[in-house]
């Protein structure tokens, strides 16, 4: 019986803002770069805002000027932030899961595992409230690792304050629940956000109402 959800937030809360939408072809555009030279600059430096070694708004000034954007490019704060969250989607049937699983199996410890920026998550946060709706924030920033090495998952289970015996990580990247299954975790692959709160509800042993579905778009 599980007794931990590690929830991802990027494919599972939330859309891949950088993978799904035209954030980083607006960002090129508007500073003078490469959109394809801008992903490869951001893949090879994203670690460093996961892990919240550096802000980052900072890392895609830096990759900016790599792509081709000149060498003092300046990048607007709330431009940034305006267009991120334009690009943000939300996933609805996500929030019902976790709703559910509140209401049905509030013995479940509910903890969220992502890759994100501090900064993101906040303004995320802001809009939509994600972070409160865990018991335990284990994100990157958090943990100053990336999901899904052996160091990550073992600063989830020192913010856990449990080990992870117990755990089943739901997530969208079939890399990562590979790794993930490789150092001994149970695994549920989220292709779709929709099939969450039927998933959720059949791998905790509860019955889906009317009260958890009567909200869902």
């Amino acid at each position: 019986m599980a007794d931990t959800i590690l929830m991802d937030a990027g494919g599972v809360l939330f859309n891949n803002v950088t993978e799904e939408t035209d954030f980083l072809d607006r960002l090129a555009a508007r500073h003078g770069a490469d959109t394809h030279r801008l992903r490869r600059e951001i893949d090879a430096r994203d670690a460093a805002y996961e892990t919240g070694r550096a802000h980052v708004h900072d890392v895609l000034r830096d990759a900016l000027a790599a792509a081709g954007a000149p060498a003092d490019v300046a990048v607007d704060a709330q431009w940034l932030d305006d267009l991120y969250g334009d690009c943000l989607a939300v996933h609805p049937e996500a929030f019902t899961a976790i709703d559910a699983i509140r209401r049905h199996r509030p013995d479940v410890l509910l903890v969220l595992t992502n890759n994100e920026a501090a900064h993101w998550d906040r303004v995320k946060d802001d809009r939509y409230g994600h972070l409160g709706r865990f018991d335990v924030i284990a994100s990157s920033w958090q943990g100053r690792e990336v999901k899904p090495t052996r160091e990550f998952f073992a600063a989830v289970a020192r913010r856990c304050s449990q080990p992870l015996d117990g755990a089943v990580l739901l997530d969208d990247n079939p890399d990562v629940l590979t790794e993930a299954g490789r150092q001994g975790l149970r695994t549920l692959h989220v292709e779709s956000p929709s099939t969450l709160p039927e998933a959720v509800a059949n791998l905790l042993h509860f019955t889906l109402t009317v009260a958890d579905t009567k909200d869902r778009t």
